[in-house]
């Protein structure tokens, strides 16, 4: 069977839908028009369509550039999977042949397809890599479901704690909300020794991908109205994704983030949706047990390369050369760090 490709900067008009059909939050055209704005990325979009006309998969693509000038075109930066979903496997294989045709016009030297599932198929030429899982909580059967989910030891203790403690988790959709998320994010990257996202990237791209439905922020905050953390939602239409968290270093003890997140499982078990905790790669055992810790079931992500992928694609994220710049950029002095946020595009 064959398909006609098309590869264009701008979504067509049936994109969102097939995207809400079959796809996932990273496949929304609004997600790759964020992306756009905040980072300059160059971003295409490519479908494949049937004799009918009828779209039959789609593949969004993003152009990066490393610190040392190598070009790439990820599916997608800062996106853990957002590579082919198609109807069939033939049409699966066109778009990705079809990527392979814009990185060899463009002369790009890298192709980076993040998919959702491992069992998804293997293009010729291309290598693939399964090191990443995402957990994902089973958000069926209710709250009183899920709630037994949880890991009675240490996750429905510390959402306890909070509530014993005051801790308040709302919902947050004004300027000063997404101020918050910007501040403490800035800190929290520094302390895990990584440049944090441009504030404007929460104050701009994100309040406009609230507006239209698609995220969320929480504000967790003391008796006295004082934020101790906030968390950020990717809202996707049959899963919501936990994508930023922070909090603050004198309220860890208050578990803030706990009180978030069991707000925002709950709303999504309101709106009847899958809660996913987001990726996470084999060396990260705490971050691991976290979100295990809340009930997530890890599910393997393919990540398949053209050519074979190198640098910080493989390295370990404990050791070695990344672990080394970690310790690097967190011992840098708060203010320096904090104007080094131009620099989180090339962590895509």
């Amino acid at each position: 069977m064959s398909y006609a490709i098309d590869a264009r900067p701008d979504a067509p008009d049936d994109w969102a839908a097939f995207a809400r059909r079959v796809g996932s939050f990273y496949h929304e055209p609004a997600w790759g028009a964020a992306l756009r704005d905040a980072f300059g990325f160059r971003v295409t979009y490519i479908t494949a369509r049937d004799a009918t006309g009828t779209l039959a998969g789609i593949l969004p693509l993003a152009e990066t550039r490393s610190l040392t000038g190598v070009r790439r075109l990820v599916s997608l930066p800062f996106s853990y999977a957002a590579g082919p979903v198609a109807r069939d496997a033939h049409a699966d294989a066109a778009l990705v042949a079809a990527a392979r045709a814009v990185a060899a016009e463009r002369g790009v030297g890298r192709l980076e397809l993040k998919r959702d599932a491992a069992a998804a198929p293997l293009s010729e030429g291309l290598v693939r890599l399964s090191r990443y899982a995402t957990y994902r909580l089973d958000t069926r059967g209710g709250e009183d479901a899920v709630w037994k989910r949880l890991h009675a030891g240490s996750t429905r203790r510390s959402i306890r704690k909070a509530d014993r403690d005051g801790v308040r988790a709302e919902r947050a959709d004004d300027a000063a909300g997404w101020g918050v998320i910007a501040r403490l994010q800035s800190a929290t990257s520094h302390r895990h020794g990584l440049p944090a996202p441009p504030s404007t990237f929460f104050t701009v791209q994100c309040r406009a991908l609230q507006a239209a439905g698609l995220a969320d922020l929480y504000v967790a905050r003391d008796a006295d109205g004082d934020a101790l953390g906030a968390v950020v939602l990717w809202r996707g239409a049959r899963s919501w994704i936990y994508a930023f968290g922070a909090t603050r270093p004198d309220a860890l003890e208050r578990r803030p983030t706990h009180a978030l997140l069991w707000r925002a499982v709950r709303d999504a078990i309101a709106a009847g949706v899958g809660f996913d905790f987001g990726r996470a790669a084999p060396e990260q055992e705490g971050l691991v047990q976290f979100k295990e810790r809340w009930g997530g079931v890890a599910h393997a992500l393919a990540y398949d390369y053209w050519p074979a992928p190198s640098g910080p694609n493989v390295a370990a994220r404990d050791r070695g050369a990344l672990a080394w710049a970690n310790r690097l950029w967190s011992a840098l002095p708060a203010p320096v760090a904090a104007r080094g946020a131009f620099l989180y595009k090339y962590l895509a």
